[in-house]
């Protein structure tokens, strides 16, 4: 196999068109052809495959006519930028609520990510407040370990869904990350499988341009169809599960809940199955992460 600094010395030569808008896809025997609005112009790009990493509503998903099956959950997502009074020290924190997970994650320059999950219309609620209030109902759940917060920037609010493609590819087309799944933010998997997502798909499409084969075709894409759907859906279940036993106080789910927790602190081989799983150890690992 070449080595990777080679790869990506070969792949360096890249044009960005940003920002830019998909406004059309052609898909032919050997090329895809998409043509792309930038500010007042529009190019056109011809391709041997076309990665879509556009986001749970894919445009590009959803002009190629792939289906998705999945459903809404009754919570949405409150994301924020916050300035702690005191270091983060690359930390991050994850609070279960009875509305919901509340996860604080560090970020360069001393800042927090905040996703804090609630009922929608608390979570609407919470957003119509005005700055002070709000960064007092954050502290309350924040906690007091960081000093004063500041807020950065403007808050948005999304609904929580989870979501998986029907399929990944098609002739000349691979979706990746939030485009093929969606899930619940809980644990932060989100991120982690889309990752995982791209480093799969650089290494059957690097296996097949060093065999000489095409990139777009069909058989190879299935090859990584095959290694990251089985395995994003495993972890789709996975957080739909600690969502529902953790945003829950009916009472016998609680006793299941405590004996969940329980069995972790007293039996190591559990614990680290589970941290396994949900670093991406689990299963088939990508070279790129294993370096």
């Amino acid at each position: 196999m070449q080595p990777l600094q080679e790869f990506v010395q070969d792949c360096a030569n890249v044009t960005y068109l940003c920002p830019a808008e998909v406004v059309n896809t052609q898909y032919q025997k050997d090329i895809v052809a998409i043509d792309i609005k930038v500010a007042d112009q529009l190019w056109t790009v011809k391709s041997k495959l076309l990665i879509a990493a556009d986001g749970a509503r894919s445009p590009i998903r959803q002009a190629a006519g792939i289906k998705t099956s999945g459903w809404k959950y009754w919570q949405s997502c409150i994301v924020a930028f916050v300035k702690p009074e005191k270091p983060h020290n690359n930390t991050a924190y994850e609070r279960f609520w009875s509305s919901g997970p509340f996860a604080i994650l560090p970020l360069p320059g001393n800042r927090c990510r905040i996703v804090w999950t609630a009922p929608h219309e608390e979570a609407k609620a919470l957003c119509a407040l005005d700055d002070e209030q709000f960064l007092r109902e954050l502290t309350r759940r924040y906690g007091d370990q960081m000093g004063k917060l500041e807020l950065l920037g403007d808050r948005f609010v999304f609904q929580v869904q989870l979501m998986q493609s029907d399929r990944y590819v098609l002739p000349r087309l691979a979706l990746i990350g939030d485009a093929a799944h969606n899930c619940h933010p809980v644990g932060g998997q989100g991120l982690n499988l889309g990752i995982r997502d791209a480093a799969a798909l650089a290494q059957v499409i690097q296996t097949a341009h060093q065999a000489g084969k095409d990139i777009g075709d069909i058989q190879i894409l299935k090859g990584y169809e095959r290694w990251r759907k089985l395995e994003n859906l495993t972890i789709l279940g996975f957080t739909d599960l600690l969502d529902r036993m953790f945003s829950n106080n009916f009472l016998p789910v609680v006793l299941v809940r405590r004996l969940g927790l329980w069995f972790l602190q007293r039996v190591p081989v559990l614990k680290v199955f589970m941290l396994k799983l949900m670093i991406g150890l689990k299963g088939r690992t990508p070279e790129l992460a294993k370096r």
